[in-house]
This record gives C-alpha cells, sequence and structure tokens, in this order.
C-alpha cells in the first residue's frame, strides 16, 4: 500500500480538491443535499487533505464548537480508497493535532452509524441516542482528553 499523506490545508486549491472529495461522498453517494453539505461553516473550521502519490482521497474538517471542544465534521473518503487507512490516518493527524493543544477538552463527531465502531477504536465513546441528520442515522460521540488513556494514536484492537 502506498503511503497515505494528510496534511492541514490552508490553500483554496486544497480547499477545492476537499470539497470536491465532499460532494463526490455525501451529495453524490449518499443524496446528502449540497445546502446541508456546503454549510457556511468551512470559514470557521481547520481542513485536512489525505493524499497518495498527489492523488486527493479522504478530507476531514475541525471546528471549535465551543471553548476546548472541537467537533471533528465531514469526514469522507473516495469509494475505491475505503478500508485501505485513510480513514485512519486522517483520525491520527487530527488526534495529533489537537491533543497538543492545551485549551483542548474533547474533541466530538457525529458519527454514521456503520462508522462508530471505527472511532471506538481511536477512544471516542458513544453519547446519547440515535439521532437522524440529512436522513442517515448518527450517535454522538466524545473524545475526552482528561478520560481517554494515551494509546500511541493507534487504534486498539
Amino acid at each position: 500500500m502506498p503511503i497515505i499523506f494528510v496534511k492541514n490545508i490552508k490553500d483554496q486549491s486544497d480547499k477545492k480538491k476537499a470539497f470536491e472529495i465532499r460532494n463526490l461522498v455525501f451529495c453524490d453517494e449518499q443524496k446528502v443535499s449540497k445546502k446541508i453539505e456546503f454549510d457556511g461553516l468551512d470559514q470557521f473550521c481547520d481542513h485536512y487533505l489525505a493524499k497518495i502519490n498527489e492523488v486527493p482521497i479522504g478530507t476531514a474538517r475541525v471546528r471549535e464548537q465551543t471553548k476546548g471542544t472541537y467537533k471533528i465534521e465531514r469526514m469522507a473518503v473516495l469509494k475505491e480508497y475505503r478500508k485501505k487507512g485513510v480513514g485512519k490516518a486522517i483520525i491520527k493527524k487530527i488526534l495529533k493535532n489537537y491533543l497538543k493543544l492545551s485549551k483542548m477538552n474533547k474533541l466530538i463527531l457525529n458519527s454514521q452509524i456503520e462508522a462508530k465502531d471505527f472511532y471506538k477504536k481511536f477512544g471516542f465513546v458513544e453519547v446519547g441516542k440515535e439521532f437522524v441528520e440529512a436522513n442517515i442515522k448518527h450517535k454522538k460521540m466524545i473524545y475526552d482528553a482528561k478520560m481517554v488513556p494515551a494509546h500511541g494514536l493507534e487504534p486498539r484492537t
């Protein structure tokens, strides 16, 4: 498997590639409306782009929701690259970047039901009841930096 490179992106060219991935995964594949997917919050987020051999294959964004609480959103991997470590590489990069912040208390996300076990491997825990967002079942999950024992950012098996 080629090396997956994930970086926090700033320039518009890379953001355009990230938005194209989100459009393919969420709007085309999962039938989420563009109005919901492109919600006007991108300007307030840190964006991540995963590549293999300079080809964009996955993305996510993170925004500070409340003081010290950061929300991982819009995690998307192109269909042909799923189950090949791309999501793992993106989450590891986000955890590495945010665990360094002294002001970070929690990372939260709304996981699609099929993906919640993936996030559990990294120390995220389910909270609350299942809910529907954009016609897709989700579960809120939290990574509490004070509660999750350090595990080297590697997923638990």
